[in-house]
């Protein structure tokens, strides 16, 4: 389909298609995503197939006509323009969904509201679905401009360009930082990227030229906490008064994070890696990958990876950010942490955890020092993929829930881990009771120590919440826990440098999933186990995602 005026035709079919069968409810849709129907041929296919078998005599021919078509690529053009144009009258005047608001608000300033409703449209359709064409190469070390004072006004990194950062850098004084495509940025020893309170960043990378925060070493010599990090902070709610991030001088304002904007913007993250961060600032106080402190809702965090960080892969302190299409690889200590109030939502996260290396997949709390604490962290996880080698030297357990911390987990699998896959502690019980915590459909394999005890032994003295028993609790849920000797994965998911994560086609995979909530943040075709597709030869991994050794 390489003539533009053919591939105009075809998506305008498809937005009729959109709007005739979320009208006429057709076999049960009621929500269709469009950018989704652009990029994911099956998914496509899947929607044009049920408008064939519907009732509605329009509606079927729309998709006969579709059919024959045979389309079986993606229909977003590098440029971007040509499918805009296409849609432009029949998508301006729409309300923006929240996805929308959250891209406009976080565009960069001086662009107007009617600029704002267009641009977002087609960020939604080019930023957050875009596809890969291949990686660019990175600029040399040499030639780096070397960055080492705050950052008090509206500044722009340009693309193919690089940086080296030299200590704390801050962006503050309600500036923004925008960060162009391929662009790579560096640190040194003891340096990180901070964004305060009323400051933005706009990291915008693309699948074939992502944004790489990285270490100021050679390749071949970085390691894990060569450098610190970013750490963006906000003013949405969270549970702890005067909260101050760690890593920051104690008598430095710029660390406070925190206010009572849910819906504030700390700006957009969009393919992007992060490598080798996460140092010490002193002892057991370390910098994450990614640390996000008090970021609301408008906050844009897609296609992240967060790659052998020395501490956690990324921590959430309170706030309401959501994240989609997340991978966190070789943590140090946890793949992802959450404290203070989170509630945001997730979908498609992936944690591989290296071999006698790191905690736990997920560690959440509430709030340590009051388990009830408002706002209550209740995060919400679908698709999720928490991966571990079994290590036979180290404790790795896939989820540990504490501290009054409730949320939703759901549609995911966990395996390998050498501990347990769940450990709920302190007061669970009526959190479960009332329903503030839920977890179900789920595939769990090979965990434990002989890779068939899923939950550890808490009696006596092992006590850790009040008497609740894991493993009579999600043992009696059969329908929706499945525990299993066989795996999902094929074993080279577990491999630190080259790991391919789409499980087979499973049944149990495929056909035990919890619904995903509509909305446009939410992908509801993920009708599945796990952050990839079971069987799919591509995945939203392609392209952007390295995981470098050293």
């Amino acid at each position: 389909m390489s003539d533009t005026n053919s591939r105009h035709k075809t998506v305008e079919l498809l937005w009729q298609l959109k709007q005739q069968a979320e009208r006429n409810q057709v076999n049960g849709v009621s929500f269709i995503h469009f950018n989704l129907m652009l990029r994911d041929a099956d998914y496509r296919n899947g929607i044009i197939e049920k408008a064939c078998s519907c009732g509605d005599e329009a509606l079927r021919a729309l998709g006969k006509q579709l059919s024959e078509l045979n389309i079986d690529e993606a229909l977003l053009l590098p440029g971007g323009n040509q499918e805009s144009a296409a849609m432009s009258g029949k998508t301006r005047g729409r309300n923006a969904s929240d996805a929308e608001k959250g891209i406009s608000q976080a565009a960069s300033p001086g662009q107007s509201a009617k600029s704002f409703r267009l641009v977002a449209m087609l960020c939604l359709v080019l930023v957050i679905a875009a596809a890969g064409y291949g990686v660019v190469s990175l600029p040399s070390l040499q030639g780096s401009r070397h960055i080492s004072e705050s950052i008090t006004e509206d500044t722009v990194w340009p693309a193919g360009s690089s940086y080296l950062l030299e200590g704390l850098v801050y962006v503050e004084n309600g500036a923004s930082l925008t960060i162009e495509e391929g662009v790579t940025v560096r640190g040194q020893k003891g340096s990180a990227l901070i964004v305060t309170r009323d400051s933005q960043l706009y990291a915008k990378g693309t699948a074939q030229a992502p944004i790489v925060f990285t270490s100021g070493q050679k390749p071949g010599t970085r390691r894990s906490g060569d450098w610190g990090g970013l750490v963006l902070l906000g003013n949405a709610r969270v549970n702890k008064s005067n909260a101050f991030i760690e890593g920051v001088p104690v008598n430095d304002t710029r660390g406070y994070f925190g206010g009572d904007d849910d819906a504030d913007s700390c700006g957009v993250l969009t393919y992007v890696r992060i490598e080798f961060a996460g140092h010490e600032v002193y002892a057991n106080n370390e910098l994450n990958g990614l640390t996000l402190a008090g970021c609301g809702s408008n906050t844009i965090v897609r296609n992240l990876q967060v790659h052998r960080a020395l501490d956690d892969g990324i921590e959430v302190f309170g706030g309401a950010v959501d994240l989609k299409y997340a991978v966190v690889s070789g943590a140090g200590d946890d793949g992802f942490d959450w404290d203070m109030g989170w509630r945001g939502r997730v979908q498609y996260l992936l944690v591989q955890q290296h071999e006698n290396v790191g905690d736990n997949g997920f560690e959440g709390d509430n709030s340590k020092s009051n388990p009830d604490a408002q706002p209550r962290s209740a995060p919400q996880f679908y698709n999720v993929t928490l991966i571990s080698p079994h290590s036979g030297g180290k404790a790795q357990r896939a989820m540990t829930l504490r501290a009054g911390t409730g949320g939703s987990f759901h549609n995911m699998i966990i395996e390998g881990f050498s501990a347990e896959a769940i450990d709920l502690r302190d007061a669970v019980a009526p959190l479960l009771a009332e329903g503030s915590l839920e977890l179900s459909h789920m595939y769990l394999a090979g965990i434990g120590p002989g890779g068939n005890l899923f939950y550890a032994d808490e009696s006596a003295n092992k006590d850790d919440d009040n008497g609740f028993d894991e493993q009579a609790f999600f043992m009696a849920d059969q329908q929706h826990m499945h525990h299993q000797q066989q795996a999902a994965l094929p074993k080279i998911a577990t491999d630190p440098l080259q790991p391919n994560f789409t499980p087979p086609r499973h049944r149990l995979l495929e056909d035990t999933y919890a619904a995903i909530p509509q909305g446009e943040f939410w992908n509801e075709s993920a009708q599945y186990l796990g952050a990839i597709r079971p069987g799919s030869k591509q995945s939203w991994l392609d392209h952007w995602t390295d995981f470098p050794a050293n």
